[in-house]
């Protein structure tokens, strides 16, 4: 224990209060009592597991099917019960309990602080690269969107790769326990994205290390590495198994799976379509959100591409950042050219702040901005960092940017996504700047920690790192003088309220834009063809807002062209002096921290602030509020019928009917492709009714004049039926197709597939029926009588993990009608059963529940092994 003293826990116990008092600034509110974070995404979350937290109320665990949203889908894809096990004790531990979203900034310090220590970075220094890498703006940006889980695997993504690092050091047992916990850890938050990206890291990082060892002919170490690595990953996967093996499994059969192709207008290859369905994604699905690639200097000049779409609601407040306010030219030109009042035309264009972003994704809430100083200290690294960490670290960070332009690098990225393993799973290309956001802190603080080796020695290459940076001030110089700032993507979001019709009634639409400031989608519509609309024709008011538009544009770039030159400035001042002698290191690295906060703070400021809380009970109830039509549906006594919801945008994107009712929409991102295929041809735009009956649809909200009001469907079938005949096609298009003319309650459409199951059908009698009894998520009964064999029908989901017992018997399901189940049903009084059984899950389930422990013994192990050599070694 003699090493162990308060001087060597100091700079550790600074950098933890730091962390902390840096996440309390920021994240204020949060401690209050009562107060929760609004995150849109977080209540989408919570009205999709509504009816499962409600089912454990009444039954003491979750569901393992979830009947409200999609007409069914595996409720363990939503939330499930978890083997308890002391590894997520250590989970609450590392964030300290803290609530959300504290605990999320300061879990991400801690692990890019871990990562800093297994590279020897000096403590100090580490404390600058675990800010930089947590408060770049795409965490504060998804933490409010409610990315929960991606916020966490990013955060635990820096200590698994130190892990990893450690074993590379030849600490092999040390190392081989953290990995393990750590890709415990990682793998528990659940997003397979995150972690896609986090191994990309390693597996470069790897490569790198394999060289070199290969170079000093280690051939020992490097298969004990390697050997060590995997094993402490094994662990981590094992415990995680009930969440990987039934992912794994169920992504089969979702669209990520694989998406019916009706014809073959999208874009894909011919040799990737099997039986009418694409292998993995659709390029044009997968890279809707590709980043630009003038859009990629957002990194250091966040306004390049007019930053994004933040629209934020605060009780009717409506906060746009950045905001075209008094003056703004688009103001001005409202005053002075239309006579507008100046409040009322602040108020106008503060409501097209929207319209400053024009870069190539659809829309984003904001940019990728790492801190210009950051960047400065990663083009110093380039060349002070040793060759060790250095060209891993470039090159990964270089395949991340070209992986983020997607669909504007087509040769290079659809050769990746049909050869990268997994990754034609993924959507987002942007995303992928997740691994630039932690690996250029992470060199940067690498050349901290040189300079503070040989600060004499590095005038040269500072200068050196200067003129690389005066290069990409001058590449951004050129696109702000070159650029003309009209470019505008065609899926842009537009206004749709009618506004600036004539100078003379200007003031008369201005209320209804005010009124109405949220934008709606709207395609093939240039933004000149925007203002067209909005102006009713009048052509030279449209070219003058797109021109004020422009110069609003270039103002916001040109500004933080000066603000990224001011705080590079002042880091090279910083470093030059250091380097002269004229000030101490201490001084640099208190400095250097607060010149990265000032830079990155007051910008994510815009993203997460005080108007992102509010009183929970307020705020639960603003997100779920029970309107006419709820309180007329949930009159009905009969518990299995389904709604479609036509009130809030598209129903198949919006989970928050699944919060009384069971749905025929939902959002989850990975739905079942079956279902995901019929709403492509069946149930988008002008819902086919025939559809909506056989998914036993009875009630229709819409919105009247007055409020909202739920009409009933008289033609929905009900939870089962007989039908007369089949009609037998030979592809999922012929099935998808046939749906497009045809009475469910008539006629079964069944593919050829399943012909040895149903065989001939004879058409019911009158006197024929079948009926629902029981109904509970993992188990459905039902009564049928008959004086004949015949084919029912039922208004559930086909799905591979359920069984079907007719008296007792295990009987093979067919799928009807593309997604629904079939059963040849005998003559005869029958009790038929459908069983929800997911082997997969039960199996991963005692494997997650065994390793778990494993995990926490091997933790005590080497707590004690590390005591036991402290105490000899003293």
């Amino acid at each position: 224990m003699k090493n162990i003293s308060f001087k060597t826990l100091l700079p550790h116990l600074v950098a933890i209060a730091v962390f902390l008092l840096v996440a309390v600034i920021f994240c204020k509110p949060a401690l209050e009592s009562g107060v929760v974070m609004q995150q849109s995404d977080y209540a989408a979350s919570d009205a999709m597991k509504h009816q499962s937290v409600t089912y454990k109320e009444q039954h003491g665990a979750y569901p393992l099917w979830s009947a409200s949203m999609f007409c069914g889908m595996p409720a363990y894809q939503i939330i499930y019960d978890g083997p308890w096990s002391p590894i997520g004790i250590i989970n609450g531990l590392f964030q300290l309990y803290l609530p959300k979203p504290l605990n999320f900034f300061f879990l991400s310090c801690i692990c890019f602080y871990f990562l800093c220590l297994c590279l020897r970075i000096r403590p100090y220094a580490a404390i600058l690269g675990a800010l930089a890498y947590t408060y770049s703006t795409y965490t504060p940006i998804i933490a409010v969107a409610g990315h929960d889980t991606k916020v966490l695997a990013m955060a635990y993504a820096p200590a698994l790769i130190g892990a990893i690092i450690l074993i590379f050091d030849k600490k092999y047992i040390a190392g081989f326990i953290l990995t393990a916990l750590f890709a415990t850890l990682h793998l528990q938050q659940n997003h397979q994205q995150i972690s896609f990206y986090t191994f990309l890291i390693i597996a470069i990082m790897s490569l790198f290390y394999l060289v070199r060892w290969i170079k000093a002919k280690e051939f020992a170490h490097l298969s004990k590495a390697i050997g060590i690595a995997a094993a402490g990953a094994i662990i981590g996967i094992m415990a995680n198994a009930v969440i990987l093996f039934p992912v794994m499994d169920y992504a089969k059969y979702t669209k990520r799976g694989g998406q019916l192709i009706m014809d073959n207008k999208t874009n894909v290859d011919a040799d990737k379509i099997v039986d009418n369905k694409t292998v993995g994604l659709t390029k044009d699905y997968a890279f809707s959100w590709s980043y630009g690639k003038e859009e990629t200097f957002s990194i250091m000049f966040p306004g390049v591409m007019g930053y994004g779409t933040h629209i934020a609601q605060r009780d009717g407040d409506y906060s746009i950042f950045p905001q075209l306010n008094e003056n703004s030219h688009v103001a001005q030109y409202l005053t002075d050219k239309l006579s507008v009042p100046e409040d009322q035309a602040t108020n106008l264009a503060n409501n097209l702040s929207t319209k400053l972003y024009w870069g190539d994704q659809p829309f984003t809430v904001g940019p990728f901005y790492f801190g210009a100083i950051i960047c400065f200290l990663f083009i110093l690294g380039l060349f002070i960092v040793d060759a060790k960490h250095k060209w891993w670290i470039l090159a990964a960070s270089i395949f991340a940017v070209l992986l983020a332009l997607g669909n504007h690098f087509e040769s290079f990225n659809y050769f990746i996504f049909d050869h990268l393993p997994f990754y034609n799973k993924f959507r987002t290309p942007s995303m992928t700047l997740v691994i630039p956001q932690l690996l250029f802190p992470l060199l940067a603080v690498l050349a901290i920690d040189k300079l503070m080796d040989n600060s004499s020695g590095q005038w040269k290459n500072l200068q050196k790192a200067l003129i690389a940076t005066a290069a990409v001030f001058v590449c951004a110089a050129g696109i702000y003088f070159t650029t003309d700032y009209s470019k505008e993507n065609k899926a842009r979001t537009k206004a749709v309220t009618e506004a600036f019709a004539t100078p003379a009634d200007a003031n008369a639409k201005l209320q209804a834009i005010n009124n109405n400031p949220l934008y709606k989608p709207e395609t093939d519509n240039s933004i000149y063809e925007d203002f067209l609309y909005q102006s009713k024709g009048d052509a030279k008011i449209a070219r003058e807002l797109l021109s004020s538009l422009r110069k609003d544009r270039q103002s916001y770039f040109g500004a933080d062209i000066l603000r990224a030159l001011i705080f590079v400035a002042l880091a090279f001042a910083l470093i030059a002096l250091f380097t002269k002698g004229k000030i101490t290191a201490t001084i640099l690295l208190i400095a250097m921290p607060v010149l990265v906060l000032a830079d990155l703070l007051p910008f994510d400021m815009h993203y997460l602030n005080d108007k992102d809380f509010d009183n929970k009970d307020a705020y639960e109830a603003k997100q779920y509020p029970k309107t006419a039509a709820d309180e007329m549906i949930l009159k009905d006594q009969d518990p299995n019928y389904r709604v479609l919801n036509l009130t809030d945008g598209d129903p198949f994107q919006d989970a928050k009917t699944s919060y009384y009712h069971k749905s025929i929409g939902g959002y989850h991102p990975a739905k079942l492709g079956i279902y995901d295929d019929l709403i492509t041809y069946q149930l988008s735009g002008q819902p086919n009714p025939a559809v909506l009956n056989m998914l036993n649809t009875k009630y229709i909200i819409q919105q009247n004049q007055q409020s909202t009001i739920a009409l009933p469907n008289s033609g929905a079938l009900g939870n089962c039926w007989f039908v007369k005949g089949v009609k037998y096609v030979e592809t999922p298009t012929d099935e998808m197709k046939s749906l497009n003319s045809f009475n469910p309650a008539d006629t079964a459409v069944i593919n050829t597939e399943f012909k040895n199951i149903v065989g001939t059908v004879v058409a019911s009698d009158s006197t024929a029926s079948i009926k629902q009894i029981t109904f509970d998520n993992e188990a459905i009964k039902y009564e049928s009588n008959s004086n004949s064999n015949n084919l029912a029908v039922f208004s559930e989901i086909f799905y591979k993990d359920w069984k079907a017992y007719i008296d007792g018997k295990e009987t093979p399901i067919a799928k009807a009608n593309y997604v629904l189940r079939a059963l040849p049903i005998p003559a005869g009084k029958h009790t038929i059963e459908f069983k929800f059984e997911p082997k997969i899950f039960k199996l991963s389930y005692g494997i997650s529940e065994i390793t778990g422990w494993v995990m926490f013994l091997l933790l005590i192990w080497f707590g004690y092994y590390t005591l036991k050599k402290e105490k000899q070694a003293a």
